[in-house]
């Protein structure tokens, strides 16, 4: 039996990173963003439907669970056959306990970064793509005019704002403990040690990855993400610069005492 992991992310932190260096070692299989939890939860839309409502509840619940288990696994076993599976989602955390019924004690990574540097990384690719009108600047409507009204815009919509919604509701269900957090700056910064500390979590022998020569292995095709979903990998993994989103924004307070939580947990300096 393959043994199911998880990997959830804040935007633009780094998940597809992660997944293409972890699928270098022949016994991990890392997903591209993948459709099982979106299946997943098809499946649970229609619980409440008459013809499980009309049986007895307890059956129902077992078989629906067990459902959840093989459905999972029947889906990885036509994939591949390496050991390991590491799934990316970045829902997996918001359903901890519903995925730790068909998958006792799962383990899942989220990666996080700077709250600056993701926002200021939506900031860049809606400024290289002004030809394209996919940004949230309304000027018929005078909305999400200046950089300030954008960050406030992804602050609290999809997909950003949905997912610190996520982040802090893992710390008030207490469920962070069982979820390791990993910042991109130090997967960039100190790799092996990072990755280490990845392969212990998942009580996985270590392998020596190649940080020099990422290639990315499982096929996807960005476009239907749209520019702000672009998976693509650098082939030589860099140090992040310190205070990156700097040439974004002259002043990030306002950033900063919105979500002073974010910085104080992660441990952020501000």
């Amino acid at each position: 039996m393959q043994r199911l992991f998880f990997n959830s992310s804040m935007p633009r932190s780094g998940s597809e990173l992660l997944q293409v260096i972890l699928h270098q070692n022949p016994l991990i299989y890392a997903s591209s963003t993948s459709p099982l939890l979106e299946y997943q939860y098809g499946a649970r839309s229609n619980y409440n439907l008459p013809e499980v409502m009309s049986q007895e509840p307890h059956t129902m619940a077992a078989a629906f669970i067990n459902m959840c288990h093989g459905m999972a696994h029947s889906y990885y076993s036509a994939i591949t056959n390496r050991p390991y599976i590491i799934d990316k989602n970045r829902g997996w955390t918001h359903y901890y306990e519903w995925v730790d019924q068909w998958n006792m004690a799962p383990k899942m990574i989220c990666m996080v970064r700077d709250l600056r540097s993701i926002l200021a990384s939506f900031e860049r690719i809606y400024r290289i793509n002004r030809h394209n009108p996919v940004g949230p600047d309304n000027p018929a409507a005078i909305k999400n005019m200046t950089v300030v009204q954008r960050v406030e815009h992804w602050l609290s919509t999809q997909p950003i704002g949905l997912a610190l919604q996520r982040t802090i509701d893992t710390f008030q269900r207490k469920i962070d403990k069982n979820i390791l957090f990993v910042k991109y700056e130090d997967l960039c910064n100190k790799p092996d040690e990072t990755m280490n500390k990845i392969y212990c979590y998942l009580q996985i022998e270590y392998f020596q990855h190649d940080f020099n020569n990422i290639k990315k292995q499982v096929y996807e095709d960005s476009k239907y993400f749209g520019p702000f979903g672009d998976h693509s990998i650098k082939p030589v993994l860099k140090s992040v610069k310190p205070r990156d989103w700097e040439d974004i924004y002259e002043d990030s307070s306002f950033i900063v005492n919105s979500n002073r939580w974010y910085f104080d947990v992660f441990n952020y300096e501000v």
